[in-house]
């Protein structure tokens, strides 16, 4: 087919003999009729048949042929597009033509629409970012685009079922489009056109227009949404209203408070220790009781803490552990402890009753800083401590051997209710795991 750049040229369909206008001929290599909507093949001089088919022309948001003008430029639509991919869903692409100043696509994807060129100026990288006159793009997105609706004439040859490999690159105010088939590789560049400006050029019809996608978590994860609203600060709002109504909740199931208060000695070395805490009444069906368990200055030493809770009416018994330790030492990079002098221990869904609350404690030394004992022949009276040496036996062992064993004090406080902090750190960990890990996600390279 010969004919000046820009010229006007009219062919005759060679399936139902219609007549069709080829806009940009001597560009123009494949044309659909929009009689009959069959593919032609406008090289040959005799035009031939691709495919044909009928076309759906009025599910198009544009009319074949339509006229408008955006960015200051009169366009008209010679060409029009339906394609799919499995993340994207559906979208349509206009193909725009004026004479002077080329081709240009118009793209309308869930909701939104977009003013596509052609680059001439290839971006420079790949992988997940790109450079284009100075602007670094990164990438947002890769999926295969499926070609299934054909309308209008192209500068290229195009059929139904086409597909390509595509990627998007993400701007401060535009996206890239890479696409490639068969090797050939094309770039354009889209900056966003609002709907208004798009409706006023041309005459849209509002219901064909591609509606959004549901997004998956993976699309979440990449960019924030172009245009739209961003939900991201709502989901912050809601995990924060959750994690108060879950501490409100807490801090109400806490009470009433009914406590025990007590005070033990143990020595360190020595054997385990039984005592009784003291007697607290669970008021509701179900209630936490807590115990705190608080000691004075030791160092390298460790006291094992057995709770016993013993119902009064049923002698049923609920049991926890517990531990209060402090170690300090140095080491090649200076001084350091580990430990507390108090520790917290929480029972979880105590049901009502009265309960008698014992606890065997247990005081040991740390390897490094061995307990003193006392000689095989020095005997140990009733209440744990040393009995007292004669004269022969302490200048036989020495007055470090009979010193008194070190003992520890431990004080203990026992209530019904107390507020679970480590259930309301999970809580608070579960609510904003995801939000968290999106805010990351969208600015870990920015």
């Amino acid at each position: 087919m010969s004919g000046s750049a820009g010229s006007i040229r009219a062919i005759t369909c060679p399936a139902c003999g219609g007549a069709i206008e080829v806009h940009a001929a001597g560009y123009t290599v494949t044309l659909a009729c929009q009689h009959c909507g069959s593919l032609l093949d406008t090289t040959q001089a005799d035009v031939q048949i691709i495919t044909a088919y009928k076309r759906a022309a009025k599910n198009f948001a544009i009319a074949l042929g339509a006229r408008g003008t955006l960015f200051g430029t009169e366009w008209q639509v010679i060409g029009a597009l339906k394609r799919h991919s499995s993340d994207s869903g559906d979208w349509q692409e206009f193909l725009l033509f004026n004479p002077y100043v080329g081709y240009r696509w118009l793209v309308a994807a869930g909701g939104e629409w977009q003013f596509g060129t052609m680059l001439m100026d290839r971006p420079e990288g790949g992988g997940s970012a790109v450079t284009w006159r100075g602007e670094t793009y990164r990438l947002a997105g890769a999926e295969t685009a499926e070609t299934r609706t054909v309308l209008g004439e192209f500068y290229w040859k195009v059929a139904r079922g086409d597909t390509a490999s595509a990627s998007t690159f993400e701007g401060r105010e535009d996206l890239l489009s890479r696409e490639e088939v068969g090797g050939e590789v094309t770039w354009t560049q889209l900056v966003p056109v609002d709907a208004d400006d798009v409706a006023a050029a041309f005459s849209v019809s509002r219901k064909f227009v591609p509606k959004p996608a549901a997004p998956s978590i993976g699309q979440r994860f990449m960019s924030a949404p172009r245009g739209g609203q961003d939900d991201l600060p709502m989901m912050f709002l809601m995990a924060l209203a959750a994690l108060a109504a879950i501490g409100l909740v807490q801090g109400l199931l806490s009470y009433p408070h009914a406590c025990a208060k007590s005070q033990t000695e143990v020595a360190v070395g020595g054997t385990t220790t039984a005592s009784r805490i003291g007697t607290i009444e669970a008021w509701r069906p179900w209630q936490f009781v807590t115990i705190n368990a608080v000691s004075d200055q030791f160092h390298n030493r460790w006291v094992d803490l057995d709770y016993s809770l013993v119902n009064r009416k049923t002698q049923q018994s609920i049991d926890a552990y517990g531990v209060v330790e402090y170690y300090t030492g140095s080491d090649s990079d200076g001084p350091w402890s580990e430990g507390s002098y108090a520790a917290e221990t929480l029972f979880a869904g105590v049901p009502g009753g009265t309960y008698d609350i014992f606890v065997d404690t247990a005081a040991h030394g740390w390897p490094n800083d061995p307990v003193a004992t006392p000689p095989a022949d020095v005997s140990v009276d009733g209440t744990g401590t040393w009995a007292p040496p004669n004269a022969a036996d302490l200048a036989a062992s020495g007055a470090n051997a009979w010193a008194a064993p070190e003992k520890i004090t431990i004080w203990f406080e026992a209530c019904t209710g107390g507020f679970s902090w480590g259930m309301f750190w999970i809580m608070a960990f579960l609510l904003f795991a995801l939000p968290l890990t999106m805010l990351w996600w969208r600015h870990r390279d920015r």
